[in-house]
């Protein structure tokens, strides 16, 4: 594979190595039946309409037609397991219909489909139309409970099924001509991270649901698995592409998100669509049949248009609130109910990992429209301590808040290492002082003040130090907060805030994988008192990572979003998303809400 993208794992924030992209005109994707159906399956027949089939009651095969992929009939029953069924029947107990997947090829409309006991098998018309009478050509394979067909462009047909078996066909499509055999794909190669879960063997595609096409002379494998993004029930669809039919294929990709098994096809206005049903409950089309635009965001390289919301909810449908770049961004109110925003700029070499050593400030009167205050600190004119340890400091995760008549910052150096700076002017513009460094080691750092006045350093997985009066330093060995049951809220970006007399402890973690096909999450825990029990952690804000909740004027709770993995809404530009909390048996119940 010559793909880049194939090749080596890209950072997660960059907007071409995205697997869902923004747009003003997004819309979220709908339920083209209004009947629950798994596994959907489409295809364009010659006389220019559309048919759909999945798995329904079991017990028989129907179809569905439209001219417009939105106005569906039916459904027709055009094959029966109970009156029409020979082989399917053999063995003891109920046997059930899984997967029927509808392809016109050779002339003719075939079904292939899978057993719920296991095994495959295939249907084909014997008439001109999708709806039969159909020829049942026997079974296919021993195991597996889906199937599909693919055709090469030298007329070759390959028996597709389970999780990246492939076979070829014999000329009368009465069974397979070779021995099937599984497409293996190859491991995540990043340097330092051989503990990824591509390490451990696995090198399939997916767990289930296999379907193959070809565009552009690169073999598209796609397969069924569950990630656990967001710690979801999600079902996502994952691709590995290759040159030759049989391999070597690249590593996996996630394709589809919540997709599960799919299918695709050209519609006859040219376009690649791929054929599904919502799996999981972050799917708007949970359960039902739906169809999504699918393009091509480069070799090899395959993803649902930006004009596509493949997630419900606040989140989902997420707009950013400013045009500049920004990543870990904080929001911060001063008395007077301004609201100022930082975070991690990317000046000023327009690189958020290299060099980007400025602190700058934004402000706004209503969390909507957002102004440039000022650079407020840059480590190549006011740095110190931070240019003796790096030759290229980078300043990373500034929190700005407001504190004994003044405004302070802390910020973080890649590489390790937390400072502080105050205004001396008590405006947040500055100008600043440098207040020395806090850890010696470690990212990430917060301050926050409890009701008694008391002010706190926090900082990376949830580490906290009572701060001293002249906040010089700390007044007490810093100690680490852990959830009861031991574990960390997250690993980095740790946060207290305190909302209605609860204080919320977050983080940020990746959940499925990270740095790959994951999704960076906000977590977070509850306690009565700041130093704990804190509760086991939950997720708060799906894809919300290192960003960090504030109470708003009007008293309500919100988080900074920004985007840092494949399946958000949008990449490295600046979100809020409104939260409700309420209390519940495990402290207090925190999810993203409509305002």
């Amino acid at each position: 594979m010559q793909s880049d993208f194939l090749i080596q794992p890209p950072h997660p924030e960059t907007e071409w190595s995205s697997c869902t992209g923004y747009s003003d005109s997004a819309g979220v994707v709908q339920r083209i039946l209004d009947t629950p159906l798994k596994d959907a399956s489409i295809c364009a027949g010659p006389d220019r309409m559309y048919y759909l089939t999945g798995t329904n009651d079991g017990s028989t095969v129907q179809v569905w037609t439209s001219s417009d992929l939105k106005q569906w009939t039916g459904p027709k029953v055009i094959w029966s397991l109970e009156q029409d069924g020979t082989w399917q029947e053999e063995g003891a107990g109920a046997n059930e219909i899984c997967a029927p997947e509808i392809h016109y090829i050779q002339g003719s409309y075939w079904i292939a489909y899978g057993l719920q006991r296991g095994g495959t098998g295939l249907l084909k018309s014997l008439s001109a139309s999708a709806y039969g009478p159909y020829r049942d050509m026997g079974r296919m394979t021993e195991d597996g409970q889906d199937a599909s067909l693919f055709v090469d462009e030298d007329e070759v047909v390959y028996w597709i099924y389970a999780n990246g078996n492939i076979a070829r066909m014999n000329e009368e499509m009465t069974g397979l001509a070779e021995h099937p055999r599984m497409v293996e794909v190859q491991p995540w190669k990043i340097a330092g991270r051989e503990d990824h879960p591509s390490y451990s063997g696995n090198l399939q595609v997916g767990t289930h649901g296999a379907f193959l096409t070809k565009r552009d002379g690169y073999y598209f494998m796609f397969c069924a698995d569950a990630l656990e993004r967001m710690g979801s029930n999600a079902v996502d669809t994952f691709v590995a592409v290759s040159r030759s039919i049989y391999g070597p294929y690249s590593r996996r990709y996630l394709a589809l998100p919540h997709g599960g098994q799919v299918t695709l096809f050209t519609g006859w206005d040219q376009r690649l669509y791929a054929s599904f049903t919502g799996c999981g409950s972050y799917s708007p089309v949970e359960h039902f049949p739906s169809v999504v635009t699918m393009d091509f965001a480069g070799p090899g390289f395959i993803r649902p248009v930006e004009e596509a919301v493949l997630e419900k909810g606040p989140v989902g449908s997420l707009k950013p609130l400013a045009g500049f770049l920004i990543r870990d961004p904080h929001i911060s109110t001063s008395p007077d109910g301004t609201y100022y925003l930082t975070g991690t700029s990317d000046k000023p070499h327009r690189n958020f990992w290299d060099r980007n050593n400025q602190l700058h400030l934004w402000k706004s009167q209503d969390l909507e429209e957002w102004t440039h205050v000022v650079k407020v600190w840059d480590l190549a004119e006011n740095g110190t301590w931070e240019n003796n340890i790096y030759e290229n400091p980078c300043l990373w995760a500034p929190e700005m808040i407001y504190l004994y008549g003044t405004f302070w910052i802390t910020y973080s150096l890649k590489g390790g290492g937390t400072g502080l700076i105050k205004s001396v002017s008590g405006k947040a513009e500055g100008p600043y002082i440098d207040m020395g460094r806090m850890t010696n080691t470690d990212i990430d750092s917060s301050l926050f003040q409890d009701d008694d006045g008391q002010v706190y350093y926090v900082w990376q997985d949830g580490k906290i130090a009572r701060m001293k009066n002249n906040m010089t330093g700390f007044a007490e060995d810093p100690r680490k907060l852990l959830c009861s049951d031991g574990q960390r809220v997250g690993y980095e970006g740790a946060f207290i805030v305190k909302y209605k007399g609860k204080y919320i402890l977050g983080a940020a973690e990746w959940n499925g994988d990270k740095r790959v096909d994951g999704t960076y999450d906000l977590m977070y825990a509850v306690a009565d008192d700041l130093y704990g029990p804190y509760t086991p952690r939950r997720l708060a804000v799906p894809h919300g990572g290192h960003g960090t909740m504030f109470i708003d004027n009007e008293g309500r709770l919100r988080s900074t979003f920004f985007g840092n993995d494949r399946t958000a809404p949008f990449r490295t530009r600046v979100g809020i998303v409104t939260l409700q909390g309420e209390e519940d048996g495990q402290g207090m119940l925190i999810e993203p809400c409509f305002e």
